[in-house]
């Protein structure tokens, strides 16, 4: 799978339930829940690489590996351009 971040196609991810953890060569390693995976595919969300590459930095002096969540949401996600299924726009 690509990075959850960049979708860098390098990155290694790993899938434990309630969570996935990744580690890319671009972003770095961390993990993303799978509650904010799912509300991010229902909305129609993505990761803002550039936040997203901040949060991580600024986590890991006192976390190796920083769980993203919902809550961090506002802080790393952007809209993505094209529509999907979950803007209830199909008519």
């Amino acid at each position: 799978m690509s990075c959850v971040i960049c979708e860098n196609p390098f990155a290694r991810t790993v899938c434990a339930g309630v969570w996935q953890e990744f580690h890319c060569p671009e972003c770095g390693n961390g993990r993303v829940s799978q509650e904010l995976l799912s509300l991010m595919m229902l909305l129609n969300l993505q990761l803002d690489v550039r936040r997203s590459r901040k949060w991580l930095e600024e986590r890991k002096p006192t976390d190796p590996l920083p769980m993203m969540r919902v809550s961090d949401i506002l802080l790393c996600c952007n809209a993505k351009e094209s529509v999907g299924p979950a803007t209830g726009a199909e008519g």
